[in-house]
């Protein structure tokens, strides 16, 4: 549809104005025929113009998507589908599926499929602004993960804008199955109705393992091309229950690589590496640093030096710190802004 806005020639003024607020341009009074034809023809072929850029966008976030979240298991088919049609939706969505099932890669993918991929995708946690963040997506994509690890607060304050006017659309992602975790009293399930209705489930990948070995080689070749696997040690990569999922599929691929003189990993190569702990399990066992504390020492230095050490020994997690300390996310979020720390 081609709208025009109608103004005096003294108010030329008010025909700008309603071109910002979204006409195609404006006739002014009294009304030429030949500039009313001259101005559906600019307009018609500005509209054209718009659709190419749109189909060509739309083709390249295709391509993207393969190439992001590669594979051809009918189990991960069926998820892509899933995907799409919850892009061409553009209603506020969920996301599932266990940790490491690469949500994030996901919502991305997602926001770029929909009619709002030209405009700004931004990620949230718990702790930053719900206002600024909003803003700054104007009319593209909010995206938050781990629902299910924030707080009542948070998640009430976060249905508040789904259902308000605004023109953001939400993406939530949960690690969780959504129910469970509704059950559990750790997802509000008025937000769950919500966004329930586009749901985006991601298989893990033991449900999807003729995808193994093309997603390993294909780290491989982003980390060193001159590598390959042999035979065995793909039926090694397959035969794995993958715990971690694909997380954990690329750190082992990673390992692996850099055990190897070339030009092909062994099987022995990949089941040492599979049989030691990834670096997240590794982490709880590591000793954990002292705070030495002095009298005189006043409480707030305490605090600071304390939150310090444990945001070094969760390598800047701020979520592993939340835990360590038995505080909420957004306490921590507010603590480090309180005391300058950046991680």
């Amino acid at each position: 549809r081609i709208s025009f806005a109608l103004v005096d020639s003294s108010r030329l003024e008010r025909g700008a104005a309603a071109v910002s607020a979204g006409a195609d341009d404006f006739l002014w009074r009294p009304i030429s025929p030949e500039r009313v034809a001259q101005l559906l023809a600019a307009a018609g072929a500005r509209r054209e113009r718009e659709a190419a850029i749109e189909e060509t966008r739309l083709r390249l976030a295709r391509a993207d998507l393969r190439d992001a979240l590669p594979g051809r298991s009918p189990r991960w088919i069926a998820a892509i589908g899933s995907l799409e049609r919850a892009a061409a939706a553009d209603g506020h969505a969920l996301l599932t599926g266990e940790s490491g099932t690469e949500k994030d890669a996901a919502a991305l993918a997602l926001h770029r499929l929909s009619a709002r991929g030209a405009e700004r995708f931004v990620f949230i946690s718990e702790g930053e602004s719900l206002d600024l963040a909003t803003r700054q997506a104007g009319g593209g994509t909010l995206f938050v993960s781990g629902i299910e690890a924030t707080s009542a607060g948070f998640q009430e304050t976060l249905l508040s804008r789904l259902d308000g006017p605004g023109r953001t659309r939400f993406l939530i992602a949960t690690d969780e199955d959504p129910l469970d975790a509704v059950g559990a009293g750790r997802f509000l399930k008025p937000l769950h109705d919500v966004v329930a209705e586009h749901t985006v489930h991601l298989p893990p990948l033991r449900e999807r393992a003729s995808d193994v070995a093309l997603l390993a080689r294909r780290f491989l070749e982003e980390i060193e091309p001159a590598l390959s696997f042999d035979l065995e040690a793909s039926d090694a990569l397959q035969a794995h229950a993958w715990p971690g999922n694909v997380r954990e599929l690329k750190e082992v691929v990673r390992r692996a690589s850099a055990l190897t003189g070339g030009p092909e990993i062994g099987p022995t190569t990949v089941r040492s590496v599979l049989g030691r702990p990834l670096a997240v399990r590794r982490e709880r066992r590591r000793k954990a640093p002292v705070v030495r504390i002095a009298v005189g020492d006043s409480l707030a230095d305490v605090e600071r030096r304390l939150i310090l050490k444990t945001l070094a020994f969760a390598r800047g997690n701020k979520k592993k710190t939340a835990e360590l300390l038995k505080l909420s996310l957004k306490t921590i979020y507010n603590k480090i802004k309180e005391y300058g720390l950046e991680h």
